[in-house]
């Protein structure tokens, strides 16, 4: 007790040389070697990451302004050898070439028809297409995805050919848009491609698009620049703003929904986008796609009526909303399935029925609402509930009528089955990666296909291949323990692996998605 005393009385003093407990020398104001290093290592850390932040801020900024002030589509290297193609093409005899309906549905899935087994949705006029014509069961998109899929179905070659294997295009006006641009990738489709009604249209046929685009809203990359005599519809998928309703090269109806205020895309319709009003827009496509009819009813036409539904959001039309047994994604279809009527309908009012051949898919399978028919995984997947879709072909007296065909055939086999069906040759310098259909759809024939590639959302290069049996998937890291998956179609939906029992069918496999790799790798456009 005596010496604490005796220290604080010193310390007030300030003679604190014979207190024990008090710092004394240089160690009363310098921390430990340690601490003094771990604080200059945090500072120099600190400012590395400012620093490396700066540096990719400013490389984002330079970018951008890049974007803003320079960007251009992507380079067209073929546009002479397209140019070529298209003057050679001869002109069809009006009165014997075939005409074409194209009816194409967004984001339905395999088991949505009442004809492929769903008990809630009923589509009776779906339904009676198919009993007048066929139904194929082995039907793919080339993507799970709404762009790259519409792209191989208009042009007949995988989406990596045509630059749009990275996801799917987005609105001029959204960040998205721009975001893409920075990062490398094309938000339209290149200016070199060859689509179905280009050479159609080149070799005199009357043709149109109603409905939805999404291949590009910049001018020299609108319908009308890609073969479209008539388009009517929307450039976008009708999830994304600005939504406005297109005829030809002009706004017809404005999207006037304040900008990014996406609580007004309710999923059950309760809220409405202003100006466009979805309700509408498939009796809208509709009437369009009937008056085209009329117009052309004296010329080989083709059209593609290409819906928006039953995409999300879900706006049902208002007369028949609430009907159905599957909600209101249920009203979308059936109402889809009104409209496929009502255009069958006008076939046979106009005389025209005989002549035209109908077919009705969609571009990619069911997304998270829906039936997959219970085949594994939805859109976005490269497993069979993503890619496989309702395909079904009409064309009286050429077409048997209730023939079902497990034939596998994907969306690129469409480009050169009209082509073949109108008389007219494919173009030379390019590959063309689907093949005719025209001996399955009109005898009954096998598939043209050895195998069929798997393209997923986001890449340049195959996940998945398949045979007339077997399906290899790779392992591609998006799921746990995800590792290379072999399927026997023939008796499971891929929820068992058999590359054990059947390793020489995986390695075979797998060395066909090897070389269809390393081909895409060294020549992605597929030039000739």
């Amino acid at each position: 007790m005596h010496e604490r005393r005796s220290c604080s009385a010193r310390r007030r003093g300030r003679d604190i040389s014979r207190c024990p407990t008090w710092p004394r020398g240089p160690a009363a104001r310098v921390p430990s070697p340690p601490v003094t290093w771990l604080r200059r290592l945090a500072t120099w850390i600190g400012l590395g990451v400012l620093a490396i932040a700066a540096l990719a801020i400013g490389a984002a900024l330079a970018r951008w302004a890049w974007v803003a002030c320079c960007y251009a589509p992507v380079a067209p290297t073929h546009a002479a050898q397209k140019a070529a193609y298209l003057e050679s093409l001869p002109r069809v005899d009006p009165a014997r070439a075939p005409r074409f309906v194209v009816i194409l549905f967004d984001d339905l899935g395999y088991g949505d028809l009442s004809v492929q087994g769903n008990r809630l949705i009923r589509t009776p006029a779906i339904d009676q297409l198919a009993a007048q014509g066929l139904r194929m069961t082995q039907f793919y998109a080339a993507s799970p995805v709404c762009t790259p899929s519409r792209a191989a179905l208009l042009s007949g070659r995988y989406p990596v050919r045509s630059h749009t294997h990275q996801h799917v295009f987005f609105a001029e006006e959204l960040a998205a848009a721009t975001l893409r641009k920075m990062l490398g990738a094309a938000n339209e489709l290149p200016r070199d491609e060859i689509l179905l009604p280009e050479a159609l249209g080149a070799a005199g046929y009357a043709t149109g698009l109603v409905g939805k685009w999404h291949l590009g809203g910049i001018p020299g990359h609108l319908p009308n620049d890609f073969g479209f005599g008539e388009y009517y519809g929307v450039l976008w998928s009708n999830d994304m703003q600005p939504l406005h309703v297109w005829r030809d090269r002009a706004i017809e109806i404005r999207d006037e929904t304040p900008f990014s205020r996406f609580g007004y895309f309710d999923e059950d319709g309760e809220r409405q986008p202003r100006g466009v009003d979805q309700r509408l827009l498939t009796r809208r496509y509709t009437e369009e796609a009937i008056a085209f009819l009329e117009r052309h009813r004296d010329e080989p036409f083709f059209l593609l009526l290409s819906h928006t539904a039953p995409h999300v959001p879900h706006f049902p039309d208002p007369e028949h909303a609430g009907r159905s047994a599957g909600g209101p994604y249920g009203d979308l279809v059936e109402d889809l399935d009104r409209s496929t009527g009502a255009v069958l309908a006008a076939l046979e009012r106009l005389g025209l029925a005989s002549t035209t051949l109908v077919v009705v898919t969609s571009d990619n399978g069911g997304d998270y609402e829906g039936s997959t028919g219970g085949l594994r995984g939805r859109k976005q997947d490269t497993y069979e509930g993503g890619m496989r879709v309702p395909m079904l072909v009409r064309w009286p007296e050429r077409v048997e009528a209730g023939a079902v065909s497990d034939a596998m055939a994907m969306h690129t086999d469409l480009f050169p089955t009209l082509l073949a069906l109108a008389g007219l040759p494919l173009p030379a310098d390019r590959a063309i990666d689907g093949a005719d259909l025209a001996p399955v759809w009109l005898r009954g024939a096998a598939s043209p296909h050895e195998r069929l590639f798997y393209f997923p959302t986001l890449g340049a290069e195959p996940e998945a291949v398949r045979d007339a049996r077997f399906k290899y998937r790779r392992a591609t890291g998006q799921e746990l323990r995800s590792k290379p998956h072999l399927s026997d179609l023939a008796l499971d939906a891929e929820a068992h692996n058999l590359a054990k029992r059947h390793p020489d069918d995986a390695a075979r496999l797998a060395g066909a998605l090897a070389e269809m790799a390393r081909s895409v790798r060294e020549n992605p456009r597929g030039w000739r």
